[in-house]
């Protein structure tokens, strides 16, 4: 293998290392923003989580679980609704999704 090879190989490597570590660090601040009842804020640092790589399916779920939470908090209930029926139909396994049909069914 050529120095040229490796080089490109660690550069890779650790792009998708430092990608990973974006991406949760936005999660956490995402939270803690959320916290601190700084919604907006906590809306783009989710945006920035589901933009950096790839999501996993429950990661996914998570992270469309506290975006309707914030649009909720915002005042926003027909997009936080829109939101939790996805959860229900796509992640009705997941934590979230009997979390968001908790949510739906206390508004009706």
């Amino acid at each position: 293998m050529t120095m040229w090879k490796i080089f490109v190989l660690v550069f890779i490597l650790l792009l998708t290392a430092c990608a990973g570590l974006i991406q949760s660090t936005s999660i956490s601040e995402a939270y803690k923003k959320y916290e601190v009842q700084e919604f907006e804020r906590t809306l783009e640092l989710v945006s920035r989580a589901e933009n950096i790589k790839e999501t996993t399916p429950e990661m996914k779920a998570e992270l469309t679980y506290l975006k309707a939470l914030t649009h909720e908090r915002l005042g926003k209930q027909k997009t936080a609704n829109t939101l939790y029926e996805y959860l229900v139909e796509e992640h009705k396994d997941s934590q979230y999704g009997y979390l968001a049909g908790n949510k739906l069914n206390r508004k009706f």
